[in-house]
């Protein structure tokens, strides 16, 4: 099994034949500092851009994938490279994004002064018109999705959860193609963390996700819907309950929106049209 995101704890077991010490595995948390380089290539500059408590572990896709998914910048290729700043104080949670030279970036916009929980991305930032990016127009799905592949999503996560296994304290994000085939598994105790993750390792490898599915661990808030519609995924789905805003977003945006994704059932909030309910 990896380690990178698993530390160890003593702690007292309680049992109903009594107690007893021992060590149990957990799940590691770590604040991450991403910082932006941009600017002429003779005059570069460094912006503080964010800090998230993350899981250990693909700190470059996440990294890419947070980029992405917040419309700061709007193609893979903007990003020139990603790496450690061994010069930080510590260099193993600090992170710089390399942007291409002269490529567009105000700082000021970006200035929200916000901290990205484990739990929520969007609470930390300074102004409630900050959380909504506007979103790019993509192509509607190409494919109704089975009601079959739908409730198989669940059973192949699992599978691919190596931290989960040993923890239990993980959010999951995991891409499917159209036939349910499990594509990217991506954990982190964050679940915007994980979903970041899927997308970064995604946009490093030209990543088509217009015919793709996304499940989610948790519950379904605004910002797990806003995420995928900014890369131009159409279809997502959940274990938790989607929020009010977030459906509404999901209606906006034309996608199907899957929530209380359990062993025999699901409920369709937005895109109905787009599942096939008839052929199992």
């Amino acid at each position: 099994m990896s380690t990178i995101g698993i530390t160890t704890s003593k702690i007292l077991r309680i049992g109903a034949a009594g107690h007893e010490e021992t060590k149990d595995l957990l799940v590691r948390e770590e604040p991450l500092e991403i910082r932006v380089g941009y600017g002429a290539a003779t005059q570069r500059r460094e912006f503080p851009l964010a800090v998230t408590m993350r899981t250990p572990g693909a700190d470059e896709e996440l990294a890419r994938g947070f980029l992405l998914s917040e419309g700061i910048v709007s193609h893979p290729k903007d990003i020139l490279s990603a790496k450690y700043c061994l010069q930080a104080k510590q260099p193993e949670n600090t992170l710089k994004v390399e942007l291409v030279n002269d490529l567009p970036f105000e700082p000021d916009k970006f200035k929200r002064n916000f901290y990205a929980s484990s739990s929520c991305g969007v609470c930390g930032k300074a102004a409630l018109e900050a959380i909504t990016c506007e979103l790019p127009k993509h192509k509607s799905p190409s494919f109704k999705i089975k009601k079959a592949t739908i409730l198989g999503l669940s059973d192949q996560v699992k599978e691919h959860q190596s931290t989960f296994k040993y923890t239990g304290g993980l959010h999951a994000a995991a891409l499917f193609d159209q036939n349910g085939a499990l594509l990217i598994v991506r954990e982190d105790i964050g679940r915007h963390n994980a979903l970041d993750k899927l997308i970064g390792v995604g946009s490093m490898q030209q990543m088509d996700w217009s015919d793709k599915t996304l499940w989610l661990s948790g519950r379904l808030g605004f910002e797990m819907v806003q995420k995928p519609a900014v890369i131009g995924l159409r279809t997502i789905v959940g274990l938790g309950a989607p929020s009010s805003l977030a459906i509404d977003l999901a209606k906006e945006a034309g996608l199907t929106l899957v929530g209380f994704l359990k062993k025999d059932s699901f409920n369709i909030y937005s895109g109905i049209e787009n599942v096939n309910l008839t052929e199992y």
